[in-house]
């Protein structure tokens, strides 16, 4: 008994040396209440209503590891975690410079979660910091566990498209602020958000920028025609094979009525239902464990897609627009685009089952519309297309000469307020 006292004597000893040299300040009953909730030390005396505060906190957190949802074909090798400080040190990293600025605060009545933003001073839009900091400030809630609930916060009238792109990349974030944006900051996730957001952004990758220009624009042409057909290739299918069968020449629709025949249904239900198969398998492999995932996928894939065929429940023509939508689903940059895009096909979908290809020119039309009423921390979110936008967008400038991205003829916010 005496020896485990001796053990235990030398291991507090040990561990207390290890905080020698550590910050110390005095608080009232307040600061030392709250301090003792982010695991700090009090020192105080008995019936005492001050205390000295020892910066003794030991938070856990996991080391720096490849980005998990961000595959990294050429850049860093590593991402942020959940550790604020360390991400913030990530960044400083990569820009030492006393122009980067950041400007801290807490949320959450009951969580005092640290949020902090970052700018880069002179090429940061006043107006949007503004903005943002008082955006952040009039938030009130118990308490914020991840990126997007705050994002939601921000801006509560979003609707179906994501108004900023989430990052957990640190060259994306330092490219982003060189451009002249904010990166929003929480603890307790590795995701960043990166403001004002573009519907344009959502096709870009961190890799762009280190390619050569031609290169880049390929692969955002290639993206772009990918997003296309994932959106309108199943509706075309619908409308040039129920609705508008005129217009195609007859060996089309030979060939097309020969791959349904014997087929009960008719092309939208087996279209919808062909397309919500493929969904649930990839919502599948997403919820699984890695190391089946790509098993129980690949042979659900393929085994249900042969049996559908087998019962002359779907056409073979179907099969191949449906597994055509489902990999072109897969080359959007921003997972929650990929969700949007998803959702939206059904949308087209419906257009094309009622009125054709004039129904895919109604739907497309209400999209438009729609993403051009959306505005992201005030900008439009079409820009530099939409009609609020009148500054051109360095990611779009790839064969010219670099830019410094200013927001500055993007903003609107009361002119009279910053003269």
């Amino acid at each position: 008994m005496k020896f485990q006292l001796e053990v235990l004597e030398d291991a507090t000893e040990t561990n207390l040396d290890s905080y020698i040299g550590s910050k110390y300040a005095v608080g009232n009953y307040k600061e030392c209440e709250k301090s003792v909730c982010a695991g700090k030390t009090i020192l105080c005396s008995r019936n005492s209503s001050n205390g000295i505060i020892l910066d003794t906190e030991n938070p856990q957190q996991r080391g720096l590891q490849q980005p998990q949802t961000e595959n990294v074909i050429q850049g860093p090798m590593y991402s942020f975690n959940e550790h604020y400080p360390t991400n913030i040190g990530l960044v400083r990293q990569r820009m030492r410079t006393p122009r980067l600025k950041i400007w801290e605060t807490t949320l959450g009545e009951i969580t005092h979660t640290k949020v902090g933003m970052m700018y880069l001073e002179g090429v940061t839009d006043p107006g949007l910091i503004q903005y943002t900091r008082d955006k952040i400030s009039s938030i009130q809630t118990d308490s914020v566990q991840e990126s997007g609930e705050l994002l939601r916060l921000l801006n509560p009238k979003t609707g179906l498209f994501p108004v900023a792109v989430t990052t957990e990349r640190p060259d994306r974030a330092s490219a982003s602020l060189l451009n002249g944006k904010v990166v929003i900051f929480l603890d307790g996730t590795p995701f960043s958000i990166i403001a004002p957001g573009s519907y344009f952004d959502f096709w870009e990758s961190a890799e762009d920028q280190y390619l050569t220009p031609f290169i880049a624009v390929f692969m955002r042409v290639l993206r772009f025609v990918a997003v296309m057909l994932n959106l309108f290739l199943p509706a075309f299918y619908i409308a040039i094979t129920s609705v508008n069968i005129d217009i195609n020449r007859l060996e089309i629709n030979l060939g097309a009525s020969a791959s349904r025949e014997g087929v009960p249904y008719p092309v939208w239900m087996e279209s919808l239902l062909m397309l919500f198969l493929l969904d649930c398998i990839v919502e599948a492999g997403v919820r699984l464990p890695r190391s089946i995932s790509a098993t129980v996928t690949m042979v659900g894939g393929v085994v249900l897609g042969q049996a559908i065929i087998q019962a002359n429940i779907v056409s073979n023509l179907l099969v191949i627009v449906s597994a055509t939508t489902a990999l072109t689903n897969f080359i959007v940059v921003d997972y929650q685009m990929g969700l949007v895009q998803r959702i939206l096909k059904y949308f087209f979908l419906a257009g094309a089952s009622l009125l054709g290809v004039l129904g895919i020119v109604f739907s497309f039309s209400i999209m438009v519309i729609c993403l051009s009423r959306i505005k992201s921390f005030g900008i439009s979110y079409l820009t530099p297309l939409g009609p609020d936008a009148r500054a051109r967008s360095n990611s779009l400038g790839l064969l010219g000469r670099s830019h410094h991205f200013s927001l500055t003829n993007w903003l609107n916010f009361g002119r009279g307020n910053r003269q």
